[in-house]
């Protein structure tokens, strides 16, 4: 089996091949395989592609820093199979990729589901906390914290072999590849851009989710215009996995009334250069537990594509209760075909239809703004744009830099004396030209000026700011030993007591810093 190409995704195809092709994403630590319960039934009228993020799953560890990063691979592996019109839904950061391609791609998007997902998640702050705790201690931690995270308690309870599927799923992802998705995750937000969404959208989450929880899908519908909301009783973040019956009904739902057949009247961007055709690679394996579809036949790429058998190496949990069936919903019409390069695949045996559940309100198509107008740029608008107005030239790209080492909440609490006005010329003074003009400089790389500082620091004694630059220090990337072997040089050349106070600090720190959180 060839590899998956660099700028491409890890994927799986199942359904007919002659439907429309539905894209579905998975959650941060998670595979494919978390939409096991789902495509029994989705299948029947699409054709689904599973993809596995950069590092899980068995997927080639190539880490993507950014959420537009994983974006594009995905647009690379599509372009790849010839798909260029589809429907998407996403979990998590998987919703996060839907979210973008809305804003970078309309044109490709037939309709979007955000499954548990959210404009902004959390903090920057917490996300790279992920990074540091698992930089220094591995996928142990995040592997043990996961079921709490993923699962109400009950259903932790009553499943323990799913929990141990959670667990082991985390445990062998990529460390590299996973603190490069929460790098991704602390810098995404797109709370000021929802309203250019112009995609039938559905929110979805779990009435139990505490990571991303009902507020952030309500956030989504009242930025997103004409978006829909549906609240899963009995679920917490991986309500795909604890509440597969509803969840796969609001989707056949959302997915068979809001399916936009005509692209809306966004510029076309760039055609992109042809990409290689992926092949998958060696599927996650699944627990016993989640029923895998069978195997499909040839994927139409250019050239034959095989798809990846179920592995039987991962251990297999005891069997899982799966929802009695019920009367299925009201008959819905499937949307209209596009075109695909046929292959022959075989259709997974139908799943037993769950219970009604009471529909949301469709989002219809939404029309879209024709592109404004630019005026050709005067003399004057070509020349070197004016500092803006109260604020000197290099502030904001100060503040950004200042945030990125330092964190939100350690420059928050710097900030909050000079909000009372004295000081605050001072406080802009240090953004606008030691992080606006020095750490913004190309010649050294973030590790080596966060090193330099820590030394200089440690040598005249200023160990709150040496606190606070050995987080930054943590964030960008230092190990704890790499932390004290800069402060054990510092103490040969600017004196022992020096470093050994600063060692007592930045000891502290660390400790704090990477112990796993409870």
């Amino acid at each position: 089996m060839s590899e998956t190409p660099k700028n491409t995704l890890q994927y799986r195809v199942d359904g007919p091949e002659d439907a429309p092709v539905l894209v579905v994403g998975p959650s941060l630590g998670t595979t494919w395989h978390m939409w096991d319960r789902q495509i029994p039934e989705l299948a029947g009228a699409w054709r689904v592609l599973r993809f596995d993020l950069p590092g899980h799953g068995g997927a080639p560890a190539e880490p993507a820093h950014s959420v537009a990063e994983l974006g594009d691979r995905l647009v690379a592996t599509l372009d790849g199979l010839g798909i260029q019109r589809f429907g998407y839904a996403g979990c998590s950061i998987g919703g996060a990729i839907g979210a973008d391609l809305a804003l970078r791609h309309p044109h490709r998007l037939a309709s979007l589901a955000l499954v548990a997902s959210s404009p902004r998640f959390g903090t920057a702050d917490e996300y790279r906390q992920r990074g540091v705790i698992v930089r220094t201690n591995g996928m142990d931690p995040m592997a043990r914290s996961a079921p709490e995270r993923w699962f109400t308690a009950a259903y932790a309870s009553a499943q323990p072999a799913i929990v141990e599927w959670a667990v082991q799923m985390v445990r062998t992802t990529d460390p590299a590849c996973y603190i490069a998705a929460c790098e991704a995750l602390a810098a995404f937000d797109i709370r000021a851009d929802l309203a250019r969404i112009a995609v039938p959208t559905l929110a979805l989450v779990g009435a139990e989710d505490r990571v991303t929880g009902p507020g952030e899908a309500r956030t989504l519908v009242a930025g997103i215009p004409g978006a829909g909301l549906a609240v899963v009783p009995g679920a917490s973040h991986l309500a795909p996995v604890e509440q597969p019956a509803a969840v796969t009904d609001l989707l056949v739902r959302h997915f068979s009334t809001a399916w936009q057949e005509t692209p809306p009247r966004f510029p076309t961007p760039a055609a992109p250069g042809p990409a290689a055709s992926p092949e998958p690679s060696a599927p996650f394996p699944a627990p016993g537990a989640l029923a895998t579809p069978a195997p499909s036949a040839a994927f139409p790429a250019p050239g034959p594509l095989a798809t990846p058998a179920p592995s039987a190496a991962f251990p297999a949990p005891g069997p899982l209760a799966t929802p009695a069936p019920s009367a299925g919903p009201a008959p819905m019409a499937t949307p209209a075909p596009f075109a695909t390069t046929p292959g022959p695949m075989a259709t997974p045996a139908p799943l037993a239809s769950p219970g009604p559940i009471a529909p949301q309100a469709p989002a219809g198509p939404l029309a879209a703004e024709p592109p404004a107008e630019t005026a050709a740029p005067t003399p004057a608008e070509t020349e070197e744009p004016a500092a803006p107005a109260g604020r000197p030239d290099g502030y904001e790209a100060g503040m950004r830099i200042r945030r990125d080492v330092l964190g939100d909440a350690q420059v928050d609490a710097e900030a909050a004396p000079a909000d009372a006005s004295f000081g605050a010329a001072f406080d802009e003074l240090t953004t606008r030209h030691a992080w606006g003009e020095v750490w913004s400089r190309e010649g050294l790389d973030r590790r080596t000026r966060v090193a330099v500082a820590l030394a200089a620091l440690a040598s005249g004694g200023h160990l709150d700011d040496l606190a606070a630059h050995t987080r930054a220090a943590l964030r960008a990337g230092l190990t704890p030993a790499e932390i004290e072997e800069v402060l054990l040089q510092t103490g040969v050349y600017c004196g022992i007591p020096a470093a050994s106070a600063a060692l007592r600090v930045a000891g502290a720190v660390v400790r704090e810093e990477t112990s796993p959180r409870g």
